[in-house]
């Protein structure tokens, strides 16, 4: 797909990959719809993008909300043309020992992760099916491959979009709409700083403590080495360009070993790594 202004919609595009996506395929010629569900979180990208010159508009939407979704999708075709290419990077980690998590907070990651990414990719697809081109990029995890501790919401949920694209890659391939997932390691964003987690329901006689406490101090040192989101967005960029884009592509050496350890490593021995890493 050569840029030519083709329009890409970003959702959560107000901060981290979707905010360094969104300015980067400016950049390269692409014209950007970001979405936020706040209007003002996009004031930051508006900004930076028209400071540059840049083709960036950006669109409050929900995309949690059917009717949102709908209205929004065709507002967006009607003032900025057809999409050609639909970017699913909005989400957030629900985060926490399984026995902590309310079943409201567990449907509500998924809520995000996965059915608003069905909401968006249904809105988009009777355009895209009746050109007979177009791309969805998803942008899923290392977690969507291999899971970590106190993290069972958050993997459950980019494992199940994980399924789910691989299926839609299959059903849109006779119409030229090609389908891949992006997924990223550790990156520089608000993602973790968002983080869903509420200590109130462990208790100070939590079985987990020691292994929080754990988890809380080799967190900090593995955030220091997270890297720049550009990464993720010239992997994004990399896709568009391509006539059949592999489907899975992983960004960040502890996402390349991860998908290399859940291939070839014995399952065993896997997750006794990822329990001294962790825990």
């Amino acid at each position: 797909m050569a840029a030519n202004k083709q329009n890409v919609l970003i959702t959560g595009a107000s901060s981290g990959i979707g905010f360094a996506t969104a300015l980067y395929l400016a950049e390269k010629g692409y014209s950007v719809i970001g979405t936020s569900r706040s209007k003002a979180r996009l004031g930051g990208l508006e900004k930076q993008a028209a400071a540059k010159g840049l083709s960036v508009a950006g669109f409050e939407l929900d995309i949690n909300e059917n009717d949102a979704v709908s209205e929004g999708v065709s507002q967006i075709v009607s003032s900025y043309g057809q999409i050609d290419a639909l970017v699913n990077n909005a989400g957030y980690g629900l985060w926490g020992p399984l026995q902590s998590l309310s079943m409201d907070d567990f449907k509500a990651q998924f809520e995000t992760n996965l059915f608003a990414v069905f909401r968006m990719t249904q809105a988009v697809l009777p355009g895209m099916l009746e050109r007979r081109r177009g791309a969805v990029i998803n942008i899923s995890s290392v977690a969507g491959r291999v899971p970590t501790p106190f993290n069972s919401a958050y993997s459950a949920s980019k494992f199940a979009l994980e399924g789910m694209s691989e299926s839609l890659r299959m059903e849109l391939y006779p119409f030229g709409v090609r389908v891949a997932v992006v997924e990223p390691g550790l990156f520089k964003s608000r993602f973790h700083d968002g983080q869903g987690r509420d200590d109130s329901r462990l208790g100070s006689d939590s079985p987990y403590k020691e292994f929080i406490e754990r988890y809380d101090r080799k967190h900090d040192r593995i955030m220091r080495i997270a890297r720049d989101p550009i990464g993720v967005a010239k992997v994004v960029h990399k896709i568009l360009k391509s006539r059949n884009p592999s489907f899975r592509h992983p960004v960040g050496t502890e996402s390349w070993l991860g998908g290399i350890g859940a291939r070839f490593v014995p399952e065993r021995i896997l997750e006794a790594m990822i329990r001294r890493s962790i825990m």
